[in-house]
């Protein structure tokens, strides 16, 4: 029962635990990137109680889209975590990791038998283009995609997209955008090698103008450069001796299946 309830409620066992001892991730490249996905709408973050709104739960949410359906909140949805996927893979490749290609994870017999859970069925995820949404790991099928693919660690990771309200006082001023990133990593052997979450608040706001009203677009507009952010908190914490190979024009690594 507990499980399931915890299923209902959109919590990812494998992305919080006990923080990592940091390691060197070029000592477990090439990296299989299992999957990136993200929340469906933007949900309020109370940063005093440290909760979230249920407002994107499975069945509330399911009604929310419908009723929001012109909210650029979820008419973004897409656009925002394609953008995360393509960043992260860019700056892993520029950190000089070698990164397999998840469009051709799907050669893969272990990627196929991933799976996705009751949630991921009804909607409720959003996986970045080219993915799939895995919302839980497994040992024996990580251990295989890296035996099928040479790859020496598989990386799963969420962005989560959430909205800030700031006070002045005791009046309300603004909205701001928040990110979470939660990583979660084993090695070619299933251990954890990687279990942690970074976070990022816009420094700038959207003007409250009603209790209920602010320009939308303009708290979306930040999420890029949030983005970015985490991302760069993760690598710094994790690829050690960086020598800043740039690149921006490059070419995927394919999986190679072994027979």
């Amino acid at each position: 029962m507990k499980k399931s309830i915890l299923i209902l409620l959109g919590t990812i066992p494998f992305l919080y635990g006990c923080a990592s001892t940091p390691q060197n991730l070029k000592e477990f490249s090439p990296v299989a990137v299992m999957t990136v996905y993200s929340n469906q709408s933007v949900p309020w973050y109370n940063e005093k109680t440290g909760k979230e709104s249920v407002e994107d739960g499975i069945l509330s949410g399911a009604v929310n889209r419908l009723i929001n359906k012109e909210n650029p909140e979820y008419e973004e949805r897409q656009e925002r975590i394609n953008y995360a996927g393509r960043l992260l893979s860019e700056k892993m490749r520029e950190a000089g990791l070698e990164v397999i290609d998840p469009a051709t994870n799907k050669d893969c017999s272990a990627y196929r038998n991933a799976g996705s859970s009751f949630a991921d069925y009804l909607g409720n995820t959003v996986p970045a283009e080219g993915y799939e949404a895995f919302t839980s790991s497994n040992g024996k099928i990580n251990r295989t995609v890296c035996r099928e693919t040479g790859a020496k660690s598989v990386l799963y990771v969420n962005f989560r997209f959430q909205k800030v309200m700031l006070q002045e006082g005791v009046h309300d001023k603004g909205v701001a955008a928040r990110v979470v990133m939660s990583v979660f990593g084993t090695g070619s052997d299933g251990k954890k090698i990687i279990n942690k979450e970074y976070k990022a608040v816009s420094e700038s706001y959207a003007d409250l103008v009603k209790s209920s009203e602010w320009d939308k677009a303009k708290v979306l507009s930040f999420y890029p450069e949030l983005e970015e952010r985490v991302i760069s908190q993760f690598l710094t914490e994790f690829v050690q001796d960086d020598e800043g190979h740039e690149t921006n024009d490059f070419t995927p690594t394919p999986i190679t299946i072994t027979k």
